[in-house]
């Protein structure tokens, strides 16, 4: 199954977004409930699952295609225990101390990560625009956490939880960049860009395991799924997050330049701070408005540059 129409990369990316916007409010909402290792475990056993199930539909190989090269391996397997197994482990974290609002605009470092990133990994050249785009974008992110109001957490956590979406987010931003050589081999088809996908999620899938036996140890990670009132937005966040999410972001990112995808994926920070405000309550103040816009900009002349 090839995907062959016009700007099919750009939508693609774009849907990315509001999926990804979706399960980060749906992952705030029992954050305080399931700890970040758990949550990642199951979100990522649920996206293998449902990536594996639309895979036999398709009747992809499931195991040993013969596709796949030793180095895509490599750079699967290294994508995947950095993006997922460790960056989203991270993500969560900083996402129960700051709150989906915060990071949302946190957020938008991605695209500039991503620009850097295939600068150095895939040649692609920089312009002074770019560098000026990155530079508003950061500059968003200072100016909203100045000056916060009604925020959960102290300064000193504020900067904290910070710090660790920002850890985050470029380690995501790394790990999309080193396995876009292995998309490229297959543009637009859907089948095998799934099962790059799904591949990907079996390395993130073992290092929150291995965290999770250890951790369990001293405390309890399973209890909290006894409460049947959260399994609803568990499996909303699984959903859209590492199935609809990831497969709709790696076959857009196949399907277009590394530098437009991000920029399109950027404007989750858009959906996040509505569905925050819808699902979470969360306040969408003026200095927060002026921010994102401030933020858009910059990713809008780091797309242009």
């Amino acid at each position: 199954m090839n995907i062959t129409f016009e700007y099919a990369g750009e939508l693609l990316s774009l849907c990315s977004a509001v999926f990804w916007a979706l399960a980060v409010v749906m992952m705030k909402k029992v954050g305080d409930t399931i700890h970040p290792v758990a949550m990642n475990l199951f979100k990522n056993i649920i996206g293998i699952v449902l990536i594996g199930l639309t895979l036999n539909i398709l009747g992809e190989p499931l195991l040993n295609p013969g596709f796949v090269e030793k180095e895509d391996y490599f750079r699967l397997i290294i994508s995947g225990i950095i993006g997922i197994g460790i960056a989203d482990i991270i993500f969560l974290h900083s996402l129960n101390i700051i709150g989906a609002g915060i990071s949302a605009i946190v957020d938008t470092v991605y695209s500039p990560f991503v620009i850097l990133f295939a600068y150095v990994l895939l040649g692609e050249q920089l312009s002074v625009i770019q560098f000026i785009g990155g530079g508003l974008i950061i500059g968003a992110i200072l100016f909203t956490s100045e000056k916060l109001q009604h925020i959960p957490v102290d300064r000193n956590q504020l900067k904290y939880g910070i710090l660790l979406n920002i850890i985050a987010i470029a380690m995501m931003a790394f790990a999309i960049i080193l396995m876009k050589p292995v998309l490229n081999k297959f543009q637009g088809d859907v089948g095998k860009q799934l099962w790059f996908a799904g591949f990907r999620l079996l390395p993130g899938f073992v290092i929150p395991l291995i965290i999770f036996v250890f951790k369990s140890r001293n405390s309890n990670l399973i209890k909290p799924f006894k409460n049947k009132n959260i399994w609803p937005y568990l499996f909303t966040a699984a959903f859209f997050s590492t199935y609809l999410g990831i497969s709709s972001w790696i076959i857009g990112m196949s399907l277009t330049k590394a530098s437009t995808a991000s920029i399109l994926n950027q404007s989750a920070t858009i959906f996040i701070l509505i569905f925050a405000r819808i699902f979470l309550n969360e306040p969408f103040t003026k200095r927060r408005v002026f921010a994102i816009l401030i933020a858009m900009i910059g990713a809008y002349l780091v797309f242009i540059g």
